[in-house]
Formats: structure tokens, sequence, C-alpha cells
């Protein structure tokens, strides 16, 4: 006896008209070709509107606020499955054989990227452990997993980028906290996704795919799929300004060219070992935010030392979970050392050529210590500083580009050439920095957005230090519409907590 169909036999893709773009046409014509007795609906963005307007109008005023007109087009499939069934797929995939048999019997279908996606900097400073694509849905009316993303998506409609929004990420979370008992079933990323994404295929190299197994292949064309390995805004190509010191005396400046160094990378030059330092003790969801930021460097030849003097092993328990060898955390007893003598501690347990500071209350951008050591070894460095840094103070809502000076924080420094921390409880790392400067070949880069110093009232200097380091500042972004674009634009890049990606205040009426 064949197995009831749970699965309608009905197709469902959009775009904004009718006239589909035409790289796309046969890819969308390919499922009506191998589902010829399958209905198929087309949603322009019309059609979407006006099914939300009639079906789901208390979401209306969250679609109408989307700022960006893809982050329509993500939700709105999560509401045709709800209402009709059948399955949703982009327009930049193509249909290789029918899905008649696959479906049977099943209740919702969804795939598994390939894990190369999982590995990509974007992914892993967003703690993905895996992808659940959003480019192929099939389901059954009215399944209640979708009452639940819809929940989600309430929740999840400020933040700034797509993937978090409505998207792939948005997605794999909301699969991750549905309750139990949800029937779903995970096709792998051989049945679907068996290509890899430009940015994947860049890092890790296009793989084969087999389409005698595959039943499906996302292109990955679609106009949200183009971010790229360190996106968004990563360094490649970028020339970035300098100075240089030797013994404390300035011998050079002008402009570091990063992808020279990136092609003698290429060819075989060595890429020597960064051990990246964490002294942390019991403030996990910053030290987990700092572990986000290290997990999407584009720079794989790192290490990250955590020396953790907390009276729980909830940060140990934590890095387990992400089974990433890389990282090595080294509980001590809370006996009140200070914070120069862990620091010492750090260092000792560092296997790196290079040691590169790694505070946990602070966001490092991508690309950092792979700008950094460029600029080292193209430039024969001992260490490089931050000429300037970005300085956010989230409270009260306040962004600003620092002064110029030698950050003690930014440094990045031959570990040989490293003395030792004075046994200090805060400010142990100034003298470290004027002895590496005064001893060596130092470079200071003119990059502040890799490293970003939060005050979130916790540190170990307090409000007025921060203070004057505002009043030097050689620009700010106060509070209002410039302030909440910049840090929409920082959420892109670095882990913010959603609390923290605020809109601009309303503005008083004038009087």
């Amino acid at each position: 006896m064949p197995e009831k169909t749970l699965i309608p036999h009905l197709i469902h893709q959009t775009w904004k008209h009718t006239d589909v773009p035409h790289k796309w046409r046969e890819w969308s014509e390919s499922w009506r070709r191998h589902h010829p007795d399958w209905e198929y609906r087309l949603w322009t963005d019309a059609d979407n509107r006006a099914f939300l307007e009639e079906r789901y109008a208390w979401f209306l005023p969250v679609y109408d606020g989307y700022r960006e007109p893809v982050n329509r087009a993500g939700a709105i499939r999560y509401f045709v499955l709800d209402h009709f069934g059948g399955l949703y797929v982009d327009l930049d995939f193509e249909c290789l054989r029918p899905m008649t048999e696959l479906f049977a019997g099943q209740e919702l279908v969804l795939g598994l990227e390939p894990e190369e996606h999982v590995q990509l900097p974007l992914s892993r400073h967003g703690g993905m452990r895996r992808i659940v694509g959003n480019a192929f849905m099939a389901s059954r009316p009215g399944h209640p997993f979708w009452s639940h993303v819809h929940r989600q998506l309430v929740g999840a409609h400020t933040r700034p980028d797509t993937l978090d929004a409505t998207g792939r990420f948005f997605l794999t979370r909301s699969v991750d906290s549905a309750p139990e008992g949800d029937p779903i079933t995970f096709l792998g990323a051989d049945t679907l996704y068996p290509k890899l994404s430009p940015a994947a295929a860049e890092l890790f190299g296009q793989r084969a795919g087999d389409r005698d197994l595959a039943h499906a292949v996302h292109h990955w064309s679609g106009t949200w799929n183009q971010e790229g390995p360190g996106a968004p805004g990563a360094s490649k190509g970028r020339q970035v300004r300098f100075w240089m010191s030797q013994d404390l005396q300035p011998c050079v400046q002008g402009v570091v060219d990063l992808d020279a160094q990136r092609r003698r990378w290429a060819s075989g030059s060595p890429a020597p070992t960064v051990s990246c330092l964490m002294v942390t003790k019991g403030r996990l969801p910053l030290a987990e935010r700092a572990i986000r930021c290290f997990l999407a460097q584009t720079y794989a030849r790192a290490e990250l030392v955590v020396v953790d003097d907390g009276a729980d092993g909830a940060l140990e328990d934590h890095v387990r979970e992400y089974a990433d060898p890389r990282i090595r955390v080294h509980r001590l007893p809370p006996e009140g050392r200070t914070l120069g003598a862990l620091r010492n501690i750090a260092v000792d347990l560092a296997a790196g050529t290079y040691v590169c500071q790694w505070d946990d209350d602070d966001l490092y951008a991508p690309e950092r210590l792979e700008v950094q050591l460029a600029a080292v070894l193209a430039l024969d460095a001992t260490a490089c500083f931050l000429a300037r840094e970005r300085l956010w103070w989230p409270a009260r809502r306040k962004l600003a580009i620092s002064g110029v000076r030698v950050w003690e924080g930014s440094m990045l420094c031959a570990k040989d050439a490293l003395p030792r921390y004075p046994e200090w409880r805060r400010g142990e790392d100034s003298p470290v920095a004027e002895a590496v400067v005064r001893g060596g070949r130092t470079v200071s880069l003119d990059a502040p957005e890799l490293y970003t110093y939060v005050f979130h009232g916790a540190n170990t200097f307090d409000e007025p230090h921060f203070t004057s380091l505002f009043d030097a500042a050689t620009r700010v972004w106060p509070s209002g519409d410039a302030y909440a674009d910049q840090v929409r634009a920082m959420a892109k890049r670095l882990p913010l907590a959603p609390v923290d990606v605020l809109e601009a205040p309303v503005p008083e009426p004038s009087r």
C-alpha cells in the first residue's frame, strides 16, 4: 500500500514581479519539468503582501518595517509553507530528479548545507555548528514548527544582517530552539547542496559534487549569497598606513600592501603560529564573545590560550562544545593572582612564535591577526600595535575613533622579544608595551576598525578613564542616526548582542 502523501504537490517560488531574470529561468523550469503534475505558484512582492494582509495581518508591522527587501523575501516563505504546505525553493536552485519519493510519508523536510560552510568566518563568529538552508524547504500545511518560526521572526527582526534576521542562520537557530517532538527530516548536503558557495569554494576549493546522487543543486547566485570569505568588509586588497620606529626613533612611514604578504604566503612562505592570550574570570558572556571573534579570524594558523581563575568551570564546558583543538583552557584556583601574573602564565603556555593580547571584554575584526602579522612580516618588525582603536560605550550609545598613541591591548609581538609583565592588578601591559617599543623595531598601523575597546561598567579602568579617551577622540558618533548606522555596520562583522543593535532614537519635535 503506497505511503500517504503529507506534503502537497505544490511548488512555491518568489520574485519581485512575474518577469524572472533570464539567468534563473532554466533552473526554475527544471522544477516544473520534473514535476509535471504538481501545481506551481510564482509569488510576486504584491502577492506576498496581499497574502499576509489576508492571513497573517498581525505580522505586517514587522514585514513592512524590514529595511532590506530581501528580508521580506526571506520571511514570506515561512508563512506560505505554514498555510499551503508544499515545496518552497529559491530561483537559483536546479532540480535534477523528482522529489515525490523523497517526500513520501514526511511532514517537514529541510536540508543541511556543506560542512565547509560552517567553517566560514561569518558562520564561525555567528556561533554556527551546522547550517540549515532556507533555500529548499518542504512541509505539510500547519506544521507546528512554523508557529515557532513566526515567533522567532518577531524577536529577530532588528538584527542588521539578513542571515540573522530571516535567512539561513535565523532558520538554523529556530530549528535548534524548537520544542521537542516536532517531526523534522534533514537531508544531507550530498542530496541538496553538492556545490559549495563561492565564499567556501574560494577558501577550500570547489569540490566535485556527485549529480548522480543529488536530487537538486543550489547554484548560489542569489543577490543575498555574495558575501566573501571574510565578508562583510574583509581587508582583501587593502593598503594600510603605518609608522615604523627603531629603538624609539622614527625611521619610516608609508603604506603597507597587505596583498603582497598574502601572495608570499600563497607561494609557500612560512605562516607562523600566533598565540592569542586571554585572561578571564567569571565573565562567561564576554569571554564567549571574544572566543567567537577568534573563531572568525581569517588567519588560520592561530591558537587561543585561555587562563581562567574563576570559581566554576562554565567557560571550560562552553569551550569543550566547540571541539576546536586550537582553543586551550588552563584553569587555576581562584587565589587572587594579579592580572600581570596571569598574563605571564598565558605567555608561558603559548606555543606560537608570536603572541597577541586578546582581552576577554573587547571585540576584534575577523582580519585582525592577518593584517597585523602581515605588517610585521612585510616590514621585518618585532611587534605591531594599532595607532588608533574604535571606542564603544553601549550604555551611553557613544562610538568614537580614538586619538593616536601606542595602544597596549592591540599588541602582536614576537614571543622571544616579550618581557615579563609586572605583577600589577591593572596597567600591567603599559610598561611591557613601552619596553617592546624601546628595544626593537615596531610598526603602528592606522586601522582602528580592527579593535573595538568596549566600556561595559566592569572594566579594569573606571568611567573617568574612558571619558578621557572620548575627550581625546579624533571622531565621535554620539547617540542618534549616525551612531545607529555605525552599530548596525559593526554587527555585520562582530558578534554583538541583539540588545546592542539599537534603532536610532526618534528625535523630539521642534517647539
